[in-house]
């Protein structure tokens, strides 16, 4: 018999997931954390033994790494940007000049320890915000917030919202499908082509967001959205051991590299490059 799957942000896990199990303000917390952490480490090094460390939590919670293909492209986007900029436009001083370029710019050993840097931030902002929301339903995202002390109309508005994100891009998905079914070229040509290219798919998605915006308008007039008054909840979850582990293990997670950062070891460029 098929295992019972529960529909998520942006998969179905199996409804026995241990982290599907957890709190919703656990899960909340676990997306700022893991979010902060990376932007409080700077040392390149640090950066990739955290990098491991969140790639090691799919298999011991049993998260489909395939989950990640999705994000692959936006990343593999932001990794070309980030190179393009830094080698244009960086005047970063370092042990070592490789080249100059002739507006006065120039790349350094420093330039890349920097791009190295910025590439495995994004990234281990990407792969701990992706094993949060495979396990994030959209229930869990307001009660969470309301947990932490949101009101319910902002959390209510910020869950739309993220949700409506997902529908962007699953239709930005299905757009790029047809447009290669009729003979499109997506990925011809050079840079500038295939930005051109990517436009095509702008007027299609501004008539399908038009009309989710204008059917979802509907949807909460007769759903009396705002609501007034005392409401009800037909969720109720429990805090759990497992879930006040996991917040103690969040917290000394972020005070231990706020901590590391103060005594400028997760400071850059770090270990061994000091």
């Amino acid at each position: 018999m098929d295992k019972l799957k529960t529909k998520t942000f942006l998969t179905y896990l199996d409804s026995s997931n241990p982290l599907l199990l957890l709190h919703p303000c656990v899960k909340v917390l676990a997306l700022i954390i893991f979010n902060v952490v990376a932007w409080i480490i700077e040392a390149p090094i640090p950066l990739l033994a955290y990098f491991v460390a969140l790639a090691s939590l799919y298999p011991v919670l049993r998260v489909p790494f395939r989950s990640l293909a999705k994000a692959l492209p936006y990343l593999l986007l932001v990794a070309q940007a980030v190179t393009v900029s830094y080698i244009l436009g960086s005047k970063i001083p370092g042990s070592v000049v490789y080249f100059e370029l002739p507006w006065g710019s120039f790349v350094s050993d420093r330039t890349l320890m920097y791009m190295v840097t910025v590439m495995l931030r994004i990234s281990c902002m990407i792969l701990g915000s992706t094993l949060v929301f495979l396990s994030l339903r959209d229930v869990d995202l307001v009660y969470g917030l309301m947990g932490l002390g949101f009101p319910f109309t902002a959390a209510f508005t910020i869950a739309l919202s993220m949700r409506f994100s997902i529908l962007f891009i699953e239709d930005y998905a299905r757009i790029s499908e047809a447009m290669l079914l009729k003979g499109a070229r997506l990925d011809a040509g050079n840079v500038i082509e295939r930005a051109r290219s990517v436009l095509l798919t702008g007027v299609p998605l501004m008539v399908l967001a038009l009309k989710r915006m204008q059917e979802l308008s509907y949807v909460l007039e007769l759903k009396g959205f705002p609501p007034k008054g005392k409401r009800t909840y037909i969720y109720e979850f429990v805090w759990k051991q497992e879930d006040v582990v996991a917040a103690i293990l969040l917290a000394v997670l972020l005070a231990t590299s706020a901590l590391l950062r103060i005594l400028g070891l997760f400071g850059f460029p770090g270990w061994p490059f000091v």
